[in-house]
């Protein structure tokens, strides 16, 4: 078997290659994306842990 024929693939590999690259390519996107959701839901979180901190030093202060 030929590296050729196996890229071929039955003169189906003009259709089966970009199917793949395309496949790839959303992966990589949403990867991408869940990742730079997680930091800004992970940002968001430290600041409103930061904020609630904040107010409960402000309400013993108070008391």
């Amino acid at each position: 078997m030929e590296l050729s024929s196996f890229f071929e693939m039955g003169g189906y590999g003009a259709f089966i290659w970009p199917a793949y690259g395309l496949s790839a390519a959303v992966l990589i996107a949403l990867l991408w994306q869940s990742r730079a959701r997680l930091k800004r839901s992970e940002a968001l979180l430290q600041s409103l842990r930061q904020y609630n901190a904040e107010a409960d030093n402000g309400d013993e202060a108070g008391r």
